[in-house]
């Protein structure tokens, strides 16, 4: 960043009043003959910044990251080691330090699931957005008294999928379930209770969404993707999309574009990629056909 100022002080290289503070390269340059003036200066603009920028609090964190933390370094302030007797202090002040951050049982599960979490994220390429979403769900459901009885793993896939749709990313229980190792049943049971017990507003997926995914993960070619766009745009008019599921309707719509573009495909690739059943296809495919010209 340059800051242009004046000077009260003649510049004895020039007439010219006006010099240019560079604080990238710490220097102090005149504007009009281009001779450096002064070197290494000190950007002052650093000491406004807030503090409190310097420590951020997160859902993501069972304490919200206001607990203090007692360093592995056995060291003073100096940066001399400690002695034998003052080190047996601190490790039995970390010890315990460490033992009072998760002091009841509902402090360890919420550091569990917010450990599976962090997981999930990394399995799934999902953003920061959409785990806070699911660490505030989860602490909800947990003051609802929802989390008692069932398995922590249900919990957060629950949570994760509802953060997912709230976000309008696509991803199915049925993806949740195999990267959590729980089955998807109890997934959506829980999901169930979740949506019943707590306010929360899910939108309707997009079937344009899962169409692009699907796409994506069968390697289609543009020209299919937008094939399988005009036909979903030509059904949504006629209204024979209402009430469908979204992904059953993307799969459909993926079939008939790749039979459009000639596109050598198997219905058993999208089966395995969608997730939806032979019957669901058939019958939407039935459903369809007499609209679309192939």
């Amino acid at each position: 960043m340059i800051q242009k100022f004046h000077e009260n002080k003649k510049i004895q290289s020039c007439n010219d009043h006006i010099i240019i503070t560079d604080f990238e390269t710490g220097e102090v340059i005149c504007q009009k003959c281009g001779k450096i003036l002064q070197e290494k200066i000190t950007d002052q603009r650093k000491e406004s910044v807030p503090q409190n920028e310097y420590m951020p609090t997160s859902l993501m964190m069972h304490d919200m990251g206001l607990s203090t933390i007692i360093g592995k370094l056995n060291r003073d302030s100096g940066g001399k080691p400690l002695g034998y007797e003052m080190r047996q202090s601190i490790n039995r002040m970390r010890l315990w330090d460490s033992r009072s951050q998760v002091k009841t049982s509902a402090d360890r599960n919420l550091r569990s699931a917010l450990y599976e979490m962090l997981k999930l994220k990394e399995k799934l390429g999902l953003s920061d957005a959409i785990i806070d979403r699911a660490a505030y769900l989860y602490r909800k459901a947990g003051k609802a008294q929802l989390i008692r009885g069932r398995t922590i793993k249900s919990i957060v896939g629950a949570c994760m999928y509802a953060a997912c749709r709230e976000m309008e990313t696509t991803r199915t229980i049925r993806d949740i379930a195999s990267h959590l190792q729980e089955k998807r049943k109890i997934i959506a049971k829980a999901y169930r209770i979740l949506f019943q017990n707590i306010r929360i507003t899910i939108p309707i997926t997009d079937p344009i969404n899962c169409i692009i995914k699907f796409a994506n993960n069968l390697q289609l070619p543009e020209i299919t993707k937008r094939e399988a766009i005009k036909i979903f745009d030509i059904l949504k008019e006629k209204e024979l999309t209402v009430g469908k599921n979204p992904h059953g309707v993307a799969a459909t719509v993926i079939y008939m574009a790749c039979i459009k573009t000639n596109q050598m495909i198997i219905k058993q690739e999208i089966i395995k990629v969608s997730g939806i059943t032979a019957i669901t296809i058939r019958n939407r495919l039935t459903d369809y056909e007499k609209y679309i010209n192939y």
